[in-house]
């Protein structure tokens, strides 16, 4: 009697981003069993990083549609606008879910396009996670918890169960929001906070328990400082969004 298996044959994936989330998203997709042909990053073009070449471009990507890519971009505004102008180059390309072996996907759950699961990432029952968020090291989404298109948990950081995280909106290292609680879009909840009731949208807020400190507008850095590559992406994406 012959047997009949179904093996899933992934894509070359190629890395838009070389910086430290980027050698981030490649151990995880090298985890998860992709050959990356490439990263992206204009200002590290000609340089081996992890042995793999670094091109300049998305148009130094040969046959692209035999590819997928990941947006390697710790800020959220700043990921987003990437993928805005690369679409705008190309509407084809497609952006795989990358999840570490170790990650724990519960029953149900959904995870949007794009969307990185670090090791040890863990994703409740019935928990909706929106296209190109960042589920970092040992972050826990908990059950029915809804994060917003690219949202962000950072490293250590956790929710309680039917929590919202609005979109674009970055809970940083080891903050918690307390079950049933909404955090707005675009806002920043300060590292090793506890978010216990809900916070605005397009602020800042930490402490324990946490506070509005300031308002945000949308695109405010709260990460190190950009990439050149990442800054030349966004800037095309505002200029091609305006025209």
């Amino acid at each position: 009697m012959n047997a009949t298996y179904n093996i899933k044959v992934l894509k070359p994936l190629i890395i838009v981003g070389a910086g430290g989330h980027g050698v981030s998203v490649a151990s995880v997709a090298l985890a998860a069993g992709y050959v990356i042909l490439g990263f992206i990053d204009r200002e590290k073009q000609g340089q081996i990083l992890m042995g793999i070449p670094v091109l300049g471009d998305l148009e130094d990507v040969n046959h692209r549609s035999q590819c997928v890519f990941a947006v390697a971009v710790g800020d959220n505004t700043m990921r987003e606008h990437v993928y805005q102008e690369m679409m705008g180059r190309d509407s084809q390309l497609q952006f795989p879910v990358l999840a570490h072996p170790s990650a724990v996907m519960g029953f149900s759950s959904k995870v949007g396009d794009g969307t990185v699961l670090m090791p040890g990432a863990i994703v409740g029952p019935l928990a909706q996670v929106g296209r190109f968020c960042i589920i970092n090291t040992r972050a826990s989404l908990d059950h029915e918890c809804v994060m917003g298109d690219y949202s962000s948990l950072a490293p250590g950081a956790m929710t309680g169960g039917n929590s919202k995280i609005g979109l674009r909106s970055a809970i940083c290292i080891g903050a918690r929001v307390d079950h049933s609680t909404t955090i707005g879009q675009d806002t920043v909840i300060g590292g090793n906070s506890y978010a216990n009731r809900d916070i605005p949208s397009h602020c800042v807020a930490y402490g324990t328990p946490a506070k509005v400190i300031r308002s945000r507008d949308v695109g405010d850095p709260y990460l190190n400082k950009s990439t050149h590559t990442e800054r030349l992406y966004a800037q095309e994406a505002k200029v091609s969004k305006a025209a």
